[in-house]
């Protein structure tokens, strides 16, 4: 149980990569706050980590919205005595081709997957700085890094999380606060599986350039994330951890 002692907040904690997160740190022991939109999922999340051991503070909350974040994290701090550990899972995806995103699209896109990293970051540092570090671990993607077709507002906006993730590691690198990221390739999550149902022939793209053959499943890339949020990754930061089953060296 190496997370034993820990708080962690976890977004996007209802479904897919988050919630594999939320059960993978229940099993290993540490305090959880768990913020999502989807009050129904999240309870059914919420009690499968209490059965599991783990004290847990449930958030139906929009972990993009400044309000929501001063709440949730001060709910954090006092349920636990503090935080260790951030991991920025929530995300936002508009599947169009590029003519045909709207402002909205983008703003909103922007706004959760980047400001809301941002800002949730910005809230749960002065935390970390009292119990003298921490781990934060954003979710970028592998076309953070490549980009895809019918997917630019999300791209651009997981571009910017590999870069915000770089930039932050070096601030905080003296206050003991480390920075990484894992960039996910296709995984098999009720998000993906939704978007491939509509366009099938990208599946079938995406999994022609991956030579290990298949999707990846949430629980390995939680698993990426416990390895970052932990102390056996003490002297890793600024990293991006690829999980892609080798899409970007094909």
């Amino acid at each position: 149980m190496t997370l034993t002692g820990k708080a962690a907040i976890i977004t996007g904690a209802a479904w897919g990569i988050g919630k594999a997160v939320a059960l993978c740190f229940a099993r290993e022991g540490a305090g959880l706050t768990l913020v999502d939109l989807n009050a129904v999922a999240l309870a059914e999340v919420e009690a499968a980590c209490r059965e599991r051991g783990a004290r847990v503070v449930a958030a139906a909350q929009d972990a993009a919205d400044l309000a929501s974040m001063e709440a949730f994290v001060k709910a954090t701090a006092d349920a636990f005595g503090g935080i260790d550990i951030l991991v920025n899972s929530t995300a936002h995806r508009v599947a169009k081709p590029f003519l045909e995103v709207t402002p909205e699209d983008l703003f909103r896109t922007l706004s959760v997957n980047v400001a809301g990293y941002f800002l949730l970051i910005q809230q749960v540092v002065p935390h970390m700085l009292r119990r003298g570090g921490g781990s934060v671990v954003n979710l970028s993607s592998q076309i953070g890094f490549v980009g895809a077709p019918n997917l630019s507002a999300y791209c651009t906006s997981k571009g910017a999380v590999i870069n915000m993730t770089r930039t932050l590691a070096l601030e905080l690198a003296p206050s003991n606060i480390r920075v990484n990221s894992v960039a996910p390739g296709a995984t098999d999550t009720e998000g993906s599986r939704a978007l491939y149902r509509s366009a099938p022939e990208m599946l079938k793209a995406r999994l022609a350039d991956v030579p290990m053959g298949r999707l990846g499943r949430p629980e390995e890339i939680a698993e990426a994330c416990l390895f970052l949020a932990g102390e056996r990754s003490s002297f890793i930061t600024g990293h991006n951890l690829v999980a892609d089953g080798g899409f970007l060296i094909h």
